[in-house]
């Protein structure tokens, strides 16, 4: 495991400064920490003033780092920061709505200005308008709250715990015999370790969540594909299947030349299996080694990072999944305060009744990659810009 943001193989390829991801990620679980006292009328009233104090303090710094030249505005859609940005931005364009990128000493951000009926705003990665931002959702970027909001719902949430010690960590995995360790707020799937079984595992994977968050949510494994249902003012308009890396044994070749055989014989659009430390923890795991030969019929998935740019694939359904699914969806989107949102579910098969098998909510995103449902490999791509900027008309 390294301590190295630019080495980090656990950060995949979402690397950032672990420093920074410490802080950030850590003060949003420690905010929930001050629990129902949150509401309490003098804490109101400086949540409140302290929003007040951060839009001024925010639009002086804008003015001071414009008059000094080390922050400037770009109109040049080509120098988006990302696939989402350029997405929202081409939406922009399209509506005529003038949107502008900010730089800050000449590097890219994905904060952005834009004017709407006359008034300036300014938004990070997704324009959400000002009357539907509400400071309750950021409690589902903290996985744990997430998940004890939607059991209250009803809605299936595997169990959860929050953690800080390998003492506590240990209870938790003799309760629940497999766990996923993760970051308890964090995203892109940063220091994220399912499978584990051992105590020996526990303590690497507890490790290396605390090094990117001061708390670590222990949940239970879940089998099943990686979904990510998109909702937008509570109604589901992309819902993208996720496919591990997977190999297939034929009881005569190992697990490397398996991978090499599925690289050879991917289709156009996936990555290839680059295998690393990683892949190997996992793989080892699930009880095998990369040196092993893989009985024939036996399939195992090589990552828990999934989809095409792992070596997986990926697939739009939109709303063509199975009904069933849908309204359960909807209710944990109009219940998390987010106005856009994506959903992390793992799910055996979409296809299937939600009453045929075990499946469950695992986090909330309150800035998806909308990009994504618009370039799957299978399925028809659906843009989600257009749902988005919709919002502008309703409030």
């Amino acid at each position: 495991m390294s301590t190295s943001a630019k080495d980090c193989i656990e950060c995949g390829f979402a690397k950032a400064s672990h420093s920074a991801l410490w802080l950030t990620n850590s003060s949003d679980v420690l905010a929930l920490k001050l629990g129902s006292i949150r509401n309490a009328p003098v804490l109101r009233f400086f949540a409140t003033f302290g929003e007040y104090l951060v839009s001024t303090l925010g639009r002086a710094a804008f003015f001071f780092g414009k008059t000094f030249g080390f922050l400037t505005l770009s109109e040049d859609l080509g120098k988006a920061h990302s696939d989402r940005s350029r997405l929202i931005w081409r939406e922009a364009n399209a509506r005529n709505i003038p949107m502008r990128q900010l730089f800050l000493f000449g590097q890219p951000s994905d904060m952005f200005e834009i004017f709407i009926n006359g008034k300036r705003h300014f938004f990070q990665s997704i324009p959400i308008p000002p009357a539907l931002e509400k400071t309750e959702s950021l409690d589902m970027d903290d996985k744990v709250a997430f998940k004890r909001t939607l059991r209250t719902l009803g809605l299936p949430v595997p169990k959860s715990y929050s953690v800080r010690t390998y003492r506590r960590a240990k209870q938790v995995l003799s309760e629940l015999g497999t766990v996923c360790v993760k970051p308890q707020s964090g995203s892109n799937g940063r220091h994220t370790y399912p499978f584990v079984k051992t105590d020996e595992d526990l303590e690497v994977a507890l490790k290396s969540a605390t090094e990117v968050c001061v708390l670590a949510s222990i949940e239970e494994h879940m089998e099943g594909n990686l979904c990510r249902a998109t909702c937008v003012d509570g109604v589901l308009v992309g819902f993208l299947e996720s496919l591990y890396p997977t190999v297939t044994g034929d009881g005569v070749s190992t697990i490397s030349e398996l991978v090499q055989k599925a690289n050879a014989e991917k289709p156009a659009g996936v990555a290839d299996i680059t295998l690393t430390s990683s892949h190997e923890a996992y793989v080892r795991r699930r009880g095998y080694a990369l040196t092993d030969v893989l009985p024939e019929g036996v399939s195992l998935p090589l990552t828990y990072r999934a989809g095409a740019s792992s070596g997986g694939r990926n697939r739009e359904h939109g709303r063509s999944i199975h009904p069933s699914f849908i309204p359960l969806i909807e209710k944990a989107a109009k219940n998390v305060h987010l106005a856009v949102v994506g959903f992390d579910l793992i799910i055996p098969d979409p296809q299937l009744s939600a009453d045929e098998q075990r499946w469950g909510f695992i986090e909330a995103n309150s800035l998806p990659w909308i990009d994504l449902h618009q370039t799957p490999l299978y399925g028809e791509p659906i843009n989600l810009a257009p749902s988005v900027w919709d919002l502008w008309k309703k409030y």
